[in-house]
């Protein structure tokens, strides 16, 4: 792809990572859309920003020349999976995080961006880290579409957007369990995201049990769940962000509660 190098990962992390970008020139000052791709070995999987009961999400280290900036990696929805007995939310087979760069608003000639991946892939027979140094070379200049551009505008399509304020998220404890609720305020009929159906991500980490496979039942206008807290919880749960996966209308979702 004209523009873009990218640098494959040791096969002993069982994936291969690489940057796409959607375009093989940038506009000083100006957003554009990029995606780090990563392609995990069959029987593998690697996580998510909450992992889970086990596992480690994939982070990246920038390298960025002087006055450029990013929105940093993005996770896109996870999927829930049993290894060794130990529930884990992240990803197998393919799958794009994307990252938004701007260059400094004086760019011009050409830039060498560079990002340290690195990452926990896991299977039956155990786990294996993975770690590689990939790049994206950039040119000033008009936008100028490649191959990718599809596939990365897509995975921006597909990432948890937060709900506004058509849904409300609320959470209370009794006992060791918590007790969720959605509400939405009221607005046209189909005009507002629907819950129900959808399987909720705990996207925070040591609140909700990962083992408790979490979806809403309505009553009116309002959705409950009743889910274990995490046996990692250090005291009263004070903030959880929650990923409603799938809903074709909408897409997946975002909610966010703290404690007043």
């Amino acid at each position: 792809m004209a523009g873009c190098l990218s640098t494959a990962a040791a096969r002993p992390g069982k994936a291969t990572v690489e940057w796409l970008a959607s375009s093989a020139t940038v506009e000083p000052g100006k957003p554009m859309q990029t995606a780090i791709r990563m392609v995990i070995d069959d029987g593998w999987h690697t996580y998510w920003i909450n992992p889970g009961e086990a596992g480690m999400p994939t982070t990246v280290e920038w390298k960025l020349p002087p006055g450029w900036q990013t929105g940093g990696l993005v996770f896109p929805e996870p999927a829930r999976f049993l290894t060794s007995g130990l529930a884990g939310f992240g990803y197998e087979g393919t799958v794009l995080f994307p990252v938004t760069l701007t260059p400094p608003a004086d760019f011009t000639g050409k830039a060498r961006l560079t990002a340290v991946v690195s990452w926990l892939a896991c299977g039956e027979s155990g786990c294996v880290p993975g770690e590689a140094e990939i790049h994206l070379d950039l040119a000033a200049g008009a936008a100028s579409p490649t191959a990718e551009v599809a596939a990365i505008s897509a995975a921006y399509q597909k990432l948890p957007r937060p709900a506004g304020n058509a849904l409300r998220l609320t959470v209370a404890e009794s006992g060791k369990n918590l007790l969720l609720s959605i509400t939405m305020e009221p607005m046209e009929p189909g005009a507002a995201p629907d819950p129900g159906g959808r399987e909720a991500f705990p996207a925070t980490p040591e609140v909700a049990e990962p083992r408790a496979v979490i979806r809403f039942s309505k009553t009116g206008n309002t959705w409950t769940s009743e889910v274990p807290k995490s046996g990692y919880a250090a005291g009263p749960a004070r903030r959880l962000t929650l990923v409603l996966a799938g809903g074709e209308a909408h897409g997946p979702l975002e909610l966010t509660w703290s404690a007043p």
